[in-house]
């Protein structure tokens, strides 16, 4: 009986109509970007994630500038007064528009990490965040214009 349950669900799951959330293969825009400014780790990242899903073939064309903010705040500190952790802050602010309208949105991200003694070390993590920063707010923006 468990073998005929298992083979059920082995042949049904595949057809019931399940795909991914991101995997979008009907992008249908093209985005053009005309000012970014901001941090430039986190600038470049987006300017790449958004080459890569963008359509030139296609008719609907979105203009956008785009302003990152980043930020190091001090979480926390132990007795002796050092810091211990970090909350990393990125904003992203798109300006959408359209031949029809201007749209803003902002999106941002935290994350809190660890001091490292290790300087480089440091440096190189806050520049992985950065990173799945820009890919998560290119993936939230996708989101949006495709369901416009």
């Amino acid at each position: 009986m468990k073998k005929f349950f298992i083979l059920y669900i082995i042949l049904i799951i595949p057809h019931c109509g399940f795909s991914p959330v991101y995997k979008s293969n009907e992008i249908n825009y093209q985005i053009n970007i005309n000012k970014i400014e901001g941090d430039k780790v986190i600038n470049s990242k987006i300017k790449s994630e958004i080459e890569r899903i963008s359509d030139r073939s296609k008719q609907t064309i979105f203009n956008i500038q785009i302003d990152t903010k980043y930020e190091k705040i001090i979480a926390t500190k132990n007795s002796k007064g050092s810091i211990t952790d970090y909350l990393l802050i990125a904003t992203a602010t798109f300006i959408i528009s359209d031949n029809e309208k201007k749209e803003t949105i902002v999106f941002q991200e935290k994350q809190n990490v660890k001091n490292n003694s290790d300087f480089v070390e440091q440096r190189n993590y806050e520049n992985t965040v950065k990173k799945n920063f820009a890919t998560s707010f290119v993936k939230k923006l996708n989101l949006d214009l495709l369901s416009k």
